[in-house]
């Protein structure tokens, strides 16, 4: 309980730093957020990916688990909007896509080391890709073709993808470089966690029916699917854990974004995204006590 206590602790305490920061005062992030962004994560993310050498067949399970627990809530969530009689649009958003960064990176990573994050940052490369096309179709209501281009902008991504190549065709990064990329990624979990916290105080709860339902779907069908993913794909110790963990992490802040951005449910949106954050001070420790 110890152990789990200092993994869990220090995040939900960032977080809420973060929170009664936003509380507190009105300040413009958008420099924090860019620091975060293109200079920490994307230096944590690929010195990351050299940590531990990629068997293939495992990334592309990785992959797949992502997909089908993602599309798998979206599916079920139609099934039962459906059957309710309930018309949503930007509501899918934050049932598709889930927080694989904010959250799970530092949990992840306090957990299961480099090793964990490694795969993490596998499981978040199909998530970012889903969220800035399918996530950007459904939040503009079909006027998505020039925001497809928001892909690649996403620094991480080309992080990722370069030390997934690096390690793929064994080549070897000087410590020259990867010494100071480490220290520069040690920045990124705090800073993320902040912003988060930041963004949360921010958020009022709309409709707390409905956004407990989303909640729901967003997070208990996504484990339940996480779960049965690695079961398909015989998925076992760290990179079983890890899809497990992603599978119920909260819904991503960026859903809130982009909702806004179409003007497409927003209110209820940043709801689910709140409650679900909520919800996770709980069933992350369980979680964490389940897969050790």
């Amino acid at each position: 309980m110890l152990n789990l206590a200092n993994i869990i602790l220090p995040v939900f305490i960032v977080i809420l730093i973060g929170f009664f920061f936003g509380r507190a005062r009105q300040v413009d992030m958008s420099a924090v957020v860019d620091i975060a962004i293109y200079i920490g994560l994307p230096a944590l993310v690929f010195t990351s990916m050299l940590e531990k050498s990629i068997v293939l067949e495992d990334a592309i399970k990785v992959w797949a688990s992502a997909l089908i627990i993602m599309i798998g809530c979206g599916a079920v969530a139609w099934i039962i909007f459906a059957l309710l009689k309930k018309e949503h649009s930007g509501l899918y958003i934050p049932i598709l896509i889930m927080n694989t960064v904010n959250i799970p990176f530092p949990i992840i990573y306090l957990a299961f080391g480099t090793e964990g994050l490694f795969a993490a940052t596998l499981f978040y490369i199909p998530n970012v890709l889903l969220a800035f096309t399918l996530g950007v179709y459904i939040a503009s209501k079909k006027h998505w073709k020039e925001n497809v281009k928001e892909i690649f902008k996403v620094p991480l991504i080309y992080a990722a993808i370069l030390g997934l190549l690096c390690n793929l065709l064994r080549i070897e990064v000087p410590d020259i470089i990867v010494r100071p990329l480490n220290f520069i990624g040690l920045m990124a979990i705090p800073l993320i966690l902040i912003i988060l916290g930041y963004n949360l105080s921010k958020i009022k709860i709309a409709s707390f029916s409905t956004t407990l339902l989303a909640s729901f779907l967003r997070m208990g069908v996504g484990i339940l699917l996480g779960i049965l993913t690695t079961h398909i794909f015989g998925l076992s110790g760290m990179l079983k854990s890890v899809v497990i963990l992603d599978s119920a992490m909260p819904a991503a802040v960026l859903s809130s974004v982009l909702t806004t951005k179409y003007d497409n449910e927003a209110d209820l949106v940043s709801s689910v995204v709140f409650l679900t954050t909520v919800i996770s001070l709980i069933t992350i420790p369980l979680l964490l006590m389940f897969l050790s």
